[in-house]
């Protein structure tokens, strides 16, 4: 199989970042079907898509003409077995190891080309374990987008300890098409770059937790100290990402060691609800 925009491509799981790799891919002249099992989380996804495109031709960076034609591309669907013509599934749900493992039994199951791509977005899970739950663990590698994926300029590839030179050289090809650099990272917790955004994470909510300094003075440090184009904290707020930062640090400190492991204080802002920008309330209030 050829890797080129012609190619019949799946992302399956119609959630925010879901949709941002559909979003990103229809932007580059791809034809992409989104599949989810809810209806109204496709069409939740499909209205942010729209918004967005709209936001983008209002600053001029799209034609009328061009918003509808990316609109055109893109496909919707609840039905597993339409992946059975699939050349490259990227599957972005939840980071849920038993959730993941199981929808790639059914992927394995559907998808009828061998030479197909099976492709996770995960930030921290192993490509391995994924890949066990298939007959073609050779097929499948860890495709980590970094949201919002239409504007983020990496791919993080990952490859799993049965996973082809093959495969990596077409997700690499794949992400090239999309206009992404691209690293590849052996199959570890939380790969290259989250095993170092996480770090930095931890560390600065340690930092405040020994009161040598408070978020914004950490944001500010990193900002005009380090030339970061966001602090820690503001980043995570920014994206909603308390509860998946949270939930792939505690899975990190199970695998590499307590150094991940998140402080009291952080864990009580997400169980009262302190998700980030959009509720108003993350590590600052808005």
């Amino acid at each position: 199989m050829k890797i080129t925009k012609d190619i019949r491509l799946y992302v399956l799981g119609a959630g925010k970042v879901g949709m941002s790799i559909v979003q990103a891919f229809a932007q580059q002249g791809f034809k992409v079907t989104a599949i989810d099992v809810s209806e109204d989380n496709i069409k939740t996804g499909l209205d942010k898509i729209e918004n967005n495109l709209n936001k983008l031709t209002d600053k001029g960076k799209f034609e009328k003409n061009q918003k509808e034609e990316i609109l055109g591309r893109i496909r919707q669907s609840t039905n597993f077995e339409d992946l059975s013509d699939a050349d490259v599934v990227i599957e972005a749900v939840f980071e849920d190891i038993d959730l993941k493992k199981k929808l790639f039994t059914q992927m394995d199951n559907c998808v009828i080309s061998k030479e197909a791509l099976l492709l996770t977005n995960t930030s921290s899970l192993s490509i391995s374990a994924v890949a066990s739950a298939t007959k073609r663990p050779e097929s499948v590698a860890g495709m980590h987008f970094f949201n919002p994926v239409p504007v983020m300029k990496l791919v993080e590839i990952v490859r799993g300890v049965e996973t082809s030179d093959k495969t990596v050289e077409k997700a690499r090809e794949l992400a090239m098409l999309l206009n992404k650099s691209t690293i590849v990272s052996k199959d570890s917790p939380g790969f290259i770059v989250n095993r170092l955004l996480n770090a930095l994470f931890i560390e600065a909510c340690r930092i405040v937790e020994e009161g040598v300094g408070t978020p914004r003075d950490i944001d500010t440090g990193l900002k005009l100290g380090l030339g970061h184009p966001n602090g820690p904290f503001e980043l995570v707020d920014n994206l909603d990402a308390i509860p998946l930062i949270l939930h792939v640090c505690e899975h990190m400190s199970d695998e590499l060691g307590s150094r991940f492991k998140p402080p009291v204080w952080i864990k009580n802002y997400e169980k009262a609800g302190r998700v980030g920008k959009s509720s108003k309330k993350g590590i600052y209030e808005y």
